[in-house]
Parts: structure tokens; C-alpha cells; sequence
């Protein structure tokens, strides 16, 4: 019996040894984080020159940056064939972007063409690439001249009051004369993008309808022609729905007083200053409001333009694929000066929903934002200031036409400032 025993209990004692022996190897394997060696990836992104460039370039030493929805960014710089070389990503939705600056110099060489301007900007953008295995991209550019006359800070977002009430009064733009001449802006246009949740066009739906010809806006204002207005180098004018001074209603709102333009609410729900000149309304789609209809959440898109046509014998065109319902102005992009793309915030992703964009990449690569959904955070969103001074050393905003890059955001700046 004692035989038998013995050998009965063998085969249980091996059985608790080898399960022993399993916890243990489960426990050790737990330990080891084999994910990034598993799913690291590299790439190479080409970077291509602009389609102007007839004389040659070098693409060697280009910053590449590609920026994930986390807000994570990975920079890389190009080879002497215009490659840059990633290692060490994950497989991820990601926006690939560069840019760079010429000189007037370098431009007319770079060129043949000997515009007078203040230099030019080359830049590609890439949104919404998945990038899964090694593989090669190719990042197209585009050339955009530097503009004299940017937007430079817009307020849309409006705060709470002093009772904690919504307060949309102090909304402004404001715009910055980049160059080292005067610019008479008296005749300058200045558009708001439509912004219906759903677009009333895509970037697809403006190619298939209109060949990329034209940006779609639901009011279209102009600064009066009845005297001239001259900003000198570095000065910036400010429009505004209501030049007054809001910090008395509200902690987060600014002083307007000296506001250039008021947006006059000829409804009377808006407090005007009757010191303030007006701005004169070309276009609005909707009859009862007169006001700049800038939507505290966004999408807030702003173009500004010039021309010698009669704005109002613009083509105004219905949504695509309607035949009624709201009409918007289709504004020519051959007379955009500058152009901001203001989305809604997203806040899965601290960015915004690109799918909603309204403006092709030669006016506005990426985009910018607030950081609520709704609004009401009192927050501007304003151009950085660049390292470059102009001639009389004034400062020169940061244009690389990319405002993801281009733009951040503050509760505290005021107009006229740019450095916090």
C-alpha cells in the first residue's frame, strides 16, 4: 500500500511543480514590454519643390515635422535628395508640414520673376496621412509671396460677465502691417468664412464645382474708401462690433475704445460707439444680422482681399447640391491677400476636425483654434512673433501659411500686443 501510495503522489507533486513553474514563466513575460519593439516603424518623407522653382534648388537641411493627434511632433531634417528619414514611430494618423523662407533675392533667383515683394514662403502640408509601415511620401510645396498686410489676432470666443452670463460684445480682428512701406488699407475687404457644422462646401466640392478658384463667405465687409486710412510698418487697425471698453462687463474682455472699425448692429442689441467709424457691409447672408457673425465655438474662417470689382455682382451660389436655402458670396482667390482658418475645437483630440476646412493650402496649411468646445473662454488666438525685424526694426508676426504653426493663443493679450 505504502508502494502504491508513493506512486500515486508523484505524478501530483510534478503536476504542482510544472503549474508553479508556468506562474512563474507568466509572471516574468508579463514584465517585458515588447510593444515598441513590435510596432516601431520608420519613413521617409520627399519633399518636392514648388512648381515656380525653374532655375533649381536645394532641398537639402528642410525641418519636416509630423504632428500626431496626442500633440505629439517628431521633426527630422532633409537629406541632399529632399528625403527625411523617420525611425521609431508608431503607426499612427499623423500631419506632415514644412516650411521655409526665401529672400527677395533668393526668390527672383530661385524664380526668374522679379515682383517686388518682401520675400516668399515655401511650405507643404499633408493632413490626415496614416502612416502604418515603412514606406516613402512625397510632401508637395507651394510658393506664397510674404504679405505686407496679415491677420494678425482674432477674438471670437467671447467669456462670462460679471454675473457669469455669456459675452460675445468684445469680438475684434486685427491686422498688422508687415513690411517696411505705408499701406493705405481704405478699400481693403475683409470676409468671414461660412461656417455651418456640416460646410456648405469641401475642399473636394469646391474643386469638383468651381476648380479651386474661389473661397465661400457669409458676410463680406470693406473699410471706407472716403478718406485714406495709411497703417506705417508695424502698426496694426482693429474692427470690432463694439468699440467700447468691455473689462468693466467682464475680467477676460479688452479695452475697445480706440478700436479702428465698428461693425455697426443696425438691429440696436449691440452696444455701438457713435465715435467709431463704420464699417460698410458689402454682403451678408442673413438679412437680420449686420454685425460681424463670428461664432464663439467656430469654425470662424477670415479672409481679407482687394479688388477693383463690384464686390456685390459676385456670383453668390447655394450649398452644394441645393438649389435653395442660405446664399453665400463666391469671393475670387486671385484677389486673397491672407487668409486664417479657425476651426472647432476637439477635445479627443486637443485639435481640430480637418474635414471641415475651408481654405486650400496656398492660403492656410493647417489651421487654428481656441481650447473649449463652446467657447467663452476669453481666450485671442494671435500670430507668434518671428526672430526677423524690418528695416526700421519693427517686428515681423510669424507667416510660414501654416497657423497651426503659425498661431497660439492667450486670455491675457491685449490689442496691439503681440509678445506676452
Amino acid at each position: 500500500m505504502e508502494n502504491r501510495n508513493k506512486q500515486k503522489r508523484i505524478p501530483f507533486e510534478g503536476i504542482k511543480i510544472v503549474f508553479y513553474i508556468l506562474i512563474l514563466l507568466l509572471t516574468f513575460a508579463s514584465c517585458v514590454d515588447y510593444s515598441d519593439e513590435a510596432t516601431a516603424i520608420s519613413a521617409k518623407v520627399q519633399v518636392t519643390a514648388p512648381e515656380e522653382f525653374t532655375n533649381g534648388s536645394s532641398l537639402e537641411g528642410k525641418t519636416v515635422s509630423l504632428l500626431n493627434a496626442a500633440g505629439n511632433k517628431f521633426t527630422a531634417k532633409t537629406d541632399a535628395n529632399g528625403v527625411a528619414s523617420f525611425s521609431n514611430l508608431v503607426p499612427d494618423v499623423y500631419t506632415l508640414s514644412t516650411s521655409w523662407e526665401l529672400t527677395p533675392t533668393e526668390y527672383a533667383a530661385l524664380t526668374g520673376d522679379n515682383v517686388v515683394n518682401e520675400g516668399a514662403v515655401v511650405s507643404g502640408n499633408i493632413n490626415n496621412q496614416l502612416i502604418k509601415s515603412q514606406e516613402t511620401i512625397t510632401l508637395s510645396t507651394s510658393l506664397a509671396i510674404n504679405r505686407s498686410l496679415v491677420i494678425s489676432k482674432v477674438y471670437y470666443a467671447g467669456s462670462k460677465d460679471n454675473k457669469g452670463k455669456n459675452y460675445l460684445a468684445g469680438q475684434f480682428i486685427e491686422l498688422y502691417n508687415q513690411s517696411d512701406k505705408t499701406i493705405d488699407v481704405a478699400g481693403l475687404y475683409i470676409g468671414l468664412l461660412e461656417s455651418n457644422a456640416t460646410p456648405a462646401y469641401t475642399l473636394d466640392n469646391l474643386k469638383e464645382k468651381f476648380n479651386d478658384s474661389i473661397v465661400v463667405c457669409k458676410q463680406v465687409y470693406r473699410i471706407p474708401t472716403n478718406k485714406p486710412h495709411e497703417l506705417k510698418p508695424g502698426e496694426s487697425l482693429v474692427i470690432t462690433n463694439s468699440a467700447i471698453d468691455h473689462t468693466v462687463n467682464a475680467p477676460l474682455e479688452r479695452n475697445l475704445l480706440t478700436a479702428d472699425y465698428e461693425a455697426k448692429d443696425a438691429q440696436g442689441k449691440t452696444q455701438n460707439n457713435p465715435d467709431t467709424p463704420a464699417l460698410e457691409l458689402c454682403f451678408s447672408s442673413f438679412a437680420a444680422i449686420s454685425k460681424m457673425n463670428l461664432l464663439q465655438s467656430g469654425p470662424c474662417g477670415i479672409v481679407i482681399f482687394r479688388t477693383n470689382k463690384d464686390v456685390k455682382k459676385f456670383n453668390q451660389i447655394y450649398s452644394y447640391g441645393k438649389t435653395k436655402g442660405s446664399l453665400w458670396l463666391a469671393v475670387p482667390k486671385r484677389y486673397v491677400i491672407d487668409g486664417v482658418e479657425i476651426l472647432k475645437y476637439n477635445p479627443k483630440t486637443g485639435g481640430a476636425d480637418i474635414a471641415t476646412k475651408h481654405l486650400y493650402n496656398e492660403l492656410d496649411g493647417g489651421y487654428t483654434t481656441i481650447g473649449a468646445v463652446n467657447g467663452y473662454n476669453g481666450e485671442v488666438v494671435y500670430r507668434k512673433t518671428s526672430t526677423r525685424k524690418g528695416k526700421d526694426g519693427h517686428r515681423i508676426l510669424q507667416d510660414t501659411n501654416n497657423s497651426l504653426n503659425d498661431f497660439k493663443r492667450s486670455t491675457t493679450i491685449k490689442i496691439h500686443e503681440y509678445d506676452e
